[in-house]
């Protein structure tokens, strides 16, 4: 997973930063039960929104055990305590965390990595092996995950071609996901097209952010290869943002629920969304309120950010607005 999908307890009520609590710290004490404790090290927060979705979707409430609603971080669950939708995430956490490792090491070679590989090899095969059992479709997964290399030695690489292995692996994982859940037909169908956007917007997400770190270590670049502008590239995520929300409204799920996942992802795509030239300085929004803009007429609590088209406010008609200050 990609760490898109970090979670702010501001402004959220007591109930609702327990249940991100359960998701979270349920989903790092299910790895540790599963595959050890020295696996929790891999726990991503899109594993975490993956078990949360999950279990949203599944049709009878999560029961969380002692050992989740217990803040000691060594109170593990027995393996019959275990909910399916964050057996599922934790499993597919440790996978596709193996499977990162190795596009690392491909891609720059590093030997401590490849150490790092062999050290978990048995908490990657275990894991590959819990998914098994639920029929996950593995050889699609590796055909998809082997395809990347070979996408960035084309003669002349597309962004689309290029992020359709990770579009691809996230799909099948939210997909396959749903189903073992037991969600709906539609509800299934929905959750593989909401994956396969994820993926896109964590593949472009990834190379806006670290465009200039490739150039300087001489490593590949999605943007760079395909010769796209920064203004076009948050144009593009501004468009899979806005299709990931539409998504998210096509799910059977509580209001509540799909609001907060479409808040968090705004708050952290913001930062990659809205920058601008101020004084010859690229200014990015940063998670606290303050204005960048002498003339900003807004002074809202939510997630906000700088706006390209205004050095002013545009109201988004439900309560929050995107404008030139910064705020959580």
């Amino acid at each position: 997973m990609f760490g898109l999908m970090k979670a702010c307890s501001c402004n959220k009520s007591a109930q609702d930063r327990e249940l991100r609590r359960m998701h979270y710290c349920g989903t790092c004490k299910t790895i540790g039960r599963l595959y050890g404790q020295k696996a929790r090290v891999f726990l991503n927060y899109d594993a975490v929104f993956l078990g949360e979705i999950l279990g949203d979707l599944q049709p009878t409430p999560i029961q969380f055990a002692q050992a989740y609603t217990s803040k000691n971080c060594l109170a593990l669950p027995s393996e019959h305590q275990i909910p399916w939708s964050l057996e599922y995430a934790a499993s597919a956490n440790v996978v596709l965390a193996q499977f990162k490792l190795l596009d690392h090491v491909a891609d720059t070679g590093s030997k401590l990595i490849g150490l790092a590989v062999r050290a978990y090899s048995k908490e990657f095969l275990m894991a590959s092996q819990a998914l098994s059992k639920c029929q996950f479709p593995f050889t699609e997964l590796k055909r998809l995950m082997s395809l990347q290399s070979e996408r960035e030695r084309e003669a002349i690489p597309q962004l689309s071609r290029l992020s359709e292995p990770t579009a691809g692996a996230t799909r099948l994982v939210f997909q396959h996901g749903s189903v073992t859940v037991g969600a709906s037909e539609s509800a299934c169908q929905t959750m593989g097209r909401l994956g396969s956007v994820f993926g896109e917007i964590a593949y472009l997400a990834d190379a806006i952010q670290d465009r200039d770190q490739d150039a300087s270590n001489g490593e590949f670049n999605a943007l760079t290869a395909t010769g796209i502008h920064s203004v076009r590239a948050r144009k593009l995520l501004r468009g899979k943002q806005d299709e990931m929300v539409a998504l998210l409204a096509e799910l059977p799920i509580d209001d509540t629920r799909r609001q907060a996942y479409t808040a968090r992802l705004r708050a952290n795509l913001n930062p990659l969304l809205f920058r601008r030239q101020r004084r010859g300085q690229v200014v990015t929004v940063s998670r606290r309120r303050t204005c960048f803009w002498d003339d900003c007429c807004c002074e809202c609590l939510s997630d906000i950010a700088c706006c390209e088209a205004m050095n002013c406010c545009e109201c988004l008609g439900s309560g929050c607005c995107e404008c030139a200050c910064a705020g959580c």
